[in-house]
């Protein structure tokens, strides 16, 4: 299986989950770590890849949701900014860990394969 760099991997991730989230389900975008980190070339930069680009496809969400509502975003951010920082570093632990399973995912399969 060929193995991609760190931008790929990172713009794959970030397109898969601005597709995913469309729907609305925020706990689709593992899926998006997950491919992120099954298509990497190591460790590292799975974990890079799948972390930054949750964390990216988020922060391009509520940017979407400011362009659209300016004033309504900076009164819920001003009230509720330990909330927006919880959830920011959430989605980055949530990327952290699909991209994790996903490179473990593509070792045991490689190693499966070879064993075949």
């Amino acid at each position: 299986m060929r193995r991609l760099g760190l931008l790929i991997c990172l713009l794959i991730t970030l397109v898969i989950a601005c597709a995913l989230e469309l729907t609305r389900i925020w706990v689709l975008l593992v899926i998006a770590s997950i491919v992120g980190g099954f298509l990497s070339k190591s460790f590292v930069k799975a974990v890079i890849a799948g972390g930054l680009g949750l964390l990216m496809c988020w922060i391009i969400y509520l940017g979407a949701y400011y362009v659209m509502n300016p004033i309504g975003v900076g009164i819920a951010a001003s009230m509720f900014s330990l909330i927006l920082i919880i959830s920011l570093v959430l989605v980055l632990v949530l990327g952290l860990l699909g991209a994790s399973f996903g490179y473990f995912l593509s070792r045991v399969l490689e190693r499966q394969r070879g064993k075949v």
